[in-house]
């Protein structure tokens, strides 16, 4: 199965992304298989051209872009990225100090002031 997703950057940049997963060869009998993540990107503008981008939901073939496309927030990657309440959060930012508080819990393992 393909995941195709629109995402937005925190400078404001927009992309097309699909993924999915290639099942490698099956190894011994107790050994689980490789399995290898594929992501694939291109600017949002070039969605129109793409079989993939009419999976994007609210979108229609000429719609300006960005219109009617809910774009997933990312940002380049944990250390670096200082989106509040990311649930796919892995590591704290390296920019921002941790807001440890025994009394409040957010929606990332990792909170920040």
């Amino acid at each position: 199965q393909i995941f195709v997703e629109a995402v937005e950057m925190p400078d404001g940049a927009e992309f097309l992304c699909m993924a999915r997963t290639l099942e490698g060869p099956q190894g011994a009998f107790s050994e689980r298989p490789r399995r290898t993540a594929l992501l694939l990107g291109c600017d949002i503008g070039f969605r129109d051209d793409m079989v993939y981008g009419a999976a994007l939901p609210g979108t229609a073939v000429g719609a300006k872009v960005g219109a009617g496309i809910a774009a997933t927030p990312v940002g380049p990657a944990c250390r670096l990225c200082e989106r509040v309440g990311c649930l796919a959060r892995a590591e704290p930012p390296v920019t921002r100090p941790l807001g440890l508080d025994e009394m409040v819990t957010g929606l990332s393992a990792f909170d920040f002031q």
